[in-house]
């Protein structure tokens, strides 16, 4: 069976009006479970009725200090600018949180982007900072939120460890598990993602995404797995002071890229990056459970940073030449499937199972009924290079698949102090709290797009949204430029990163290539020939 292109339909840039508004729907679910934590922390109302009315009272707003917006929302006016920061109604032109003619209603929302945009300054960063050191937040607060997951079908299980979770988190962990979690995708290509693995169902995406913030929080991807990294693994395998337990952690985590076990190398037909599997290498039994999982988190992880738009997807071939029984164990199954089902949804394209003995058909059935529909129709079986060539050009099959790539997997082992710079904390807390101001900018313009989207039914309503998503996008752009800037100070170097298929700034390079050409997906793709005379230039 030959490959097919990435779909475009529910994907970012190619969505139906009914696509479109599945998303927005999406998003007040979220603004809403925002508010109403907020609303809980500070103990103020939220303004009720249309977007509008929120933007009416953030417009009152003057200055970045948690004071003046809780004012602003309870509606605290005097005849001059207050010193809380707030401007006063009649100053404003509005009456009741209602834009006078005067003013008109046409640039509501891009003139409260304006004053958000103003208000997002140092002063405004030190405001954050503080609030974050002082603010007291308990799961009290989450109270409301957890009703409404309730409500949404999450179990109660999974709302008592967010409990439990949260209990031991400060406000910045709360926040900087979010920011992290992004990275430098589009945040609409994260919701898409759960909105196609659950049918469309907005409550069930809601549902889908609140677990898996939960799951990586339990898993500790984005507080040990990312930033310990395999530097870490390397060093506590051979610490002298470490106590057999972390000695054997480090080992057996270290042991698998060493072995090569999988390893990523090139892309297939549609650009999707390829992790190849060599299940005759694994040994039930010869590392533990827990490192096992985190190492393929390790290695999901790695791909979602080369992963370009319009691709969102990874290929994975598992390669079962001279499997045995003796290779076979079901629990890292369970754990690559439940990853792709439920904590990284519509992230798989396909999976190539190479070359697989006769023995396997028994294995099989059982795997197979353990797998979401959707993760099945990904299945293809191939038995030869011209099979695997269906979907992978031949130039990038390695020699040891039959492919024409003379590459062969070798192991470069992280580089002293090549995380040194991780020890500035200065800098890496500086960057993030840029992010997150970022971040409110960039949820202030989706509330914005949303609020004018409610109100779009003429050529001049539709011309202004088109407006403000451009505006949006704009500041979407930063948050991912952003994360590239904080990207060596919150993640350890790994392999893609020494073998210069990843480079700084998010540029990709060698092997980051298609049909044996360079192809752009939005960012830089570097050559081999490029790399040796140390010149970055782009390739259309």
């Amino acid at each position: 069976m030959s490959s097919t292109a990435e779909p475009t339909s529910g994907h970012l840039g190619h969505l139906t009006p009914d696509q479109e508004s599945k998303v927005i729907e999406f998003w007040i679910i979220i603004l809403t479970s925002v508010a109403t934590v907020l609303s809980a922390v500070y103990d103020v109302p939220i303004p009720k009725g249309p977007p509008s009315k929120l933007f009416a009272a953030l417009d009152k707003i003057n200055e970045p200090t948690v004071e003046a917006i809780i004012s602003a929302l309870k509606g605290e006016d005097s005849n001059s600018e207050t010193s809380n920061g707030t401007v006063p109604t009649e100053l404003n032109g509005e009456t009741n949180g209602e834009t006078t003619a005067e003013n008109g209603t046409d640039n509501i929302e891009q003139k409260s982007l304006d004053k958000v945009d103003a208000l997002m300054n140092e002063n405004a960063k030190e405001t954050i900072i503080s609030e974050m050191a002082n603010r007291k937040v308990t799961p009290a607060h989450f109270a409301s939120l957890f009703s409404q997951l309730r409500e949404l079908g999450v179990q109660d299980a999974e709302i008592k460890s967010m409990e439990t979770i949260l209990s031991q988190m400060t406000p910045q962990e709360m926040c900087f598990a979010i920011l992290k979690m992004i990275k430098q995708e589009n945040p609409d290509s994260l919701l898409l993602r759960s909105l196609r693995a659950r049918k469309w169902d907005v409550g069930k995406a809601f549902s889908m995404m609140a677990s898996n913030i939960l799951w990586r929080k339990e898993m500790e991807v984005d507080e040990e797995i990312l930033p310990q990294g395999e530097e870490y693994a390397l060093e506590q395998s051979r610490n002298p002071k470490a106590t057999p337990k972390e000695k054997k952690a480090g080992a057996d985590f270290t042991n698998q890229l060493k072995t090569g076990k999988s390893f990523l190398h090139g892309f297939d037909r549609d650009g999707r990056p390829v992790i190849y599997v060599r299940v005759k290498i694994h040994k039930p039994g010869a590392q533990s459970e827990e490192a096992l999982e985190r190492y393929i988190v390790h290695c999901i992880e790695s791909v979602r940073l080369i992963v370009a738009p319009p691709v969102e997807t990874g290929t994975i071939v598992f390669d079962l030449t001279g499997f045995g029984l003796s290779n076979m164990e079901y629990p890292p199954v369970k754990f690559i499937l439940k990853c792709f089902e439920a904590n990284y949804p519509e992230s798989l394209g396909q999976l190539l199972i190479h070359n697989a003995p006769w023995i396997f058909s028994g294995i099989w059935k059982l795997i197979h009924g353990w797998m979401d529909p959707v993760v099945a129709s990904k299945v293809h079986f191939t038995r030869s290079v011209a099979d695997l060539d269906k979907f992978i050009p031949r130039t990038k099959i390695p020699k040891e698949f039959s492919g024409d790539d003379n590459w062969t997997y070798k192991y470069n082992e992280p580089v002293k102090d090549e995380n040194a710079v991780m020890k500035d904390t200065a800098t890496r807390d500086s960057l993030m709290y840029d992010r997150m101001m970022i971040g409110i900018r960039m949820i202030s313009a989706t509330a914005a797009w949303i609020s004018a989207s409610s109100q779009s039914d003429g050529k001049e309503e539709v011309s202004k949204v088109e407006e403000l998503k451009s505006r949006r996008n704009a500041v979407i752009d930063e948050f991912r430029v952003n994360y590239w800037k904080l990207d060596p100070y919150i993640r350890a170097r790994a392999f893609i990163d020494r073998t210069g298929m990843l480079l700084p700034g998010g540029e990709l390079g060698r092997d980051a290539s298609v049909n044996g050409q360079a192809k752009q997906f939005g960012r830089t793709f570097l050559m081999d020939s490029d790399l040796e005379g140390c010149q970055q230039n782009e390739r259309p």
